[in-house]
């Protein structure tokens, strides 16, 4: 994994790997924040897509949340016709699972031809909400197994007091079932950020044995570790939670730690993961969850969002790539 600042990117030379590579797709996402387009203005010139697609939920484009939102997604545009053959909107979903799934698998059919083999991707995960990111994720792995995935996200560089507020319903991952045994009890596997309020929800529904809660260390930056675990204090302080870390921007180490986890308990539990962290260890839950088929993924889609102070600024710009695919059968 690389670390990249804003200019840094933008520096790098043609002969750069990351230029080299000519993309068949380049994915982003258009949201209130003003770092969903910190990647794209950052681009290199030597950089070049097929086609973009950018991805934007409907609930977003109007209300308090309308005016950023479609000012980030015009600028979006504007960057990546630098960058790229086409560029198309697409509108999701952030309410409606169902909607989130058909915009994406409908725009993915049009982009990127059925007998390809194997397409070079980059998707900029920074501010896909997670479920979101998890289906379009999981969609092009399916369709084009051997495809080659690259995942840039840019760290802010402050978050906002609160985050999101309230909850609307849990529901599992369109994609990601697992399978639940009627003779187990169930572990809870997840993967903390600032958000206790939704971590408690999780817990009152999933009613889970066992809950193993997951504090990002390293985390993106140093300070937010001390927030993350003064946030999840209350959920700590509960007789039926077991800390754990994980590596909140290493995509590779987390898959590792969740690994050990599920080999650990997997055979005697009903294991619900939920990534409420960053966006590359959301995907290494992912990754996870394609190994153990039997693993469920759960989200907590929350009440409302911070939209005037969600994050501000723009940390490190991260780039990896996706790992390929590990399948094992279903135990």
């Amino acid at each position: 994994m690389k670390s990249y600042t804003e200019h840094s990117l933008k520096a790098l030379l043609p002969t750069d790997p990351f230029c080299k590579v000519k993309d068949d797709l380049f994915v982003a996402c258009a949201s209130f924040e003003s770092r969903s387009i910190a990647t794209a203005r950052s681009l290199p010139p030597g950089y070049w897509a097929c086609q973009a697609l950018i991805y934007v939920n409907r609930e977003f484009l109007c209300g308090e949340p309308g005016r950023p939102t479609r000012g980030n997604m015009y600028s979006l545009v504007d960057f990546l016709a630098r960058h790229t053959g086409s560029t198309h909107v697409v509108e999701g979903s952030w309410l409606c699972a169902q909607k989130q799934w058909e915009s994406l698998r409908s725009s993915f059919d049009e982009l990127i031809p059925t007998d390809a083999v194997s397409p070079a991707i980059t998707i900029d995960v920074t501010t896909f909400n997670r479920e979101s990111l998890l289906v379009m994720t999981l969609l092009l792995r399916m369709r084009y197994p051997s495809s080659s995935i690259r995942l840039l996200y840019a760290a802010p560089q402050t978050h906002g007091e609160w985050l999101s507020r309230g909850f609307r319903i849990v529901r599992n991952v369109i994609g990601f079932a697992g399978t639940q045994y009627p003779n187990r009890p169930t572990l809870l596997v997840v993967l903390s950020g600032f958000e206790s309020e939704r971590t408690l929800k999780l817990i009152e529904e999933h009613e889970p044995a066992l809950v193993l809660l997951g504090i990002g260390d390293p985390p993106s930056r140093v300070d937010f570790l001390n927030r993350n675990e003064a946030e999840q204090k209350l959920v700590l302080a509960r007789q039926d939670v077991r800390p754990f870390k994980f590596a909140a921007t290493d995509l590779l180490a987390c898959r590792s730690s969740l690994a050990s986890l599920i080999n650990e308990y997997g055979g005697t539990y009903n294991v619900i993961l939920a990534p409420m962290s960053t966006k590359l260890s959301t995907l290494a839950a992912l990754t996870v969850a394609e190994q153990f088929p039997d693993t469920q993924i759960t989200y907590c889609l929350p009440g409302e969002y911070n939209v005037t102070d969600y994050s501000t600024g723009v940390g490190d710009i991260f780039l990896t790539e996706m790992p390929a695919r590990i399948i094992q059968l279903a135990s």
